[in-house]
């Protein structure tokens, strides 16, 4: 006679918890998509050669380790970039005169902004299905067991819309902007410097810098 085999309904629960570990571990992670983006017809170069890097945050250490990340990502992309922090440490609104004195002393022919848009506040859920296995309960039992349901999986994360504007100090005019779409973000170093490479990519594959 051929030993049945049956799903363990402690085998089928560890399996779920194992499924749903490895998916709040990947949601936990920073994904950053570049949704829209503009360059001003009008602008045909040169590229820009060194860019002062503004994260107008709230917090003060938020908008230091994504300025120092940015910067960071230029210089390895053969960019120069300059945070702005220890020329412009007041936080709030800052006068074109202050930005104007922090371009001269960092030798900055332009300024990338980048600001917090917005913050959604995404849930998914994902069903978990339990089956009975096809030897031992026969047609019926298989059939009957074939649409149960274990409790779901429930991840909730947050994703941010952040705009990124490069000035053109010589002109005193935006040449480029993009809009993104960070998800998850739990580092904010690790997400800052994603968002860097896709703007950056981006920024020189238009020509900008």
């Amino acid at each position: 006679m051929s030993p049945s085999i049956r799903h363990h309904p402690s085998r089928r629960g560890a399996l779920r918890g194992i499924v749903g570990s490895l998916f709040a571990a990947l949601t936990a992670c920073a994904t950053t998509q570049l949704t829209a983006s503009w360059k001003d017809p009008a602008f045909s170069g040169p590229p820009l050669k060194k860019l002062l890097v503004i994260g107008a945050f709230k917090s003060d250490v938020n908008r230091r380790v994504f300025e120092d990340s940015f910067a960071n990502a230029l210089t390895a992309a053969a960019t120069g970039g300059a945070v702005s922090y220890p020329a412009l440490p007041e936080s709030g609104a800052i006068s074109n005169e202050r930005v104007q004195q922090a371009v001269a002393s960092t030798g900055s022919d332009a300024v990338m902004v980048t600001r917090l848009m917005r913050v959604r506040r995404d849930v998914n859920v994902t069903p978990s299905y339990v089956h009975s296995g096809f030897y031992g309960g026969g047609f019926r039992g298989w059939y009957g067991g074939a649409y149960a349901m274990s409790p779901a999986d429930v991840t909730v994360y947050d994703v941010l819309t952040i705009e990124s504007t490069l000035w053109n100090m010589r002109t005193d005019k935006p040449i480029w902007s993009g809009t993104s779409e960070v998800t998850a973000p739990s580092d904010i170093a690790k997400a800052s410097q994603e968002l860097a490479g896709v703007l950056i990519a981006k920024m020189k594959a238009d020509g900008v810098i």
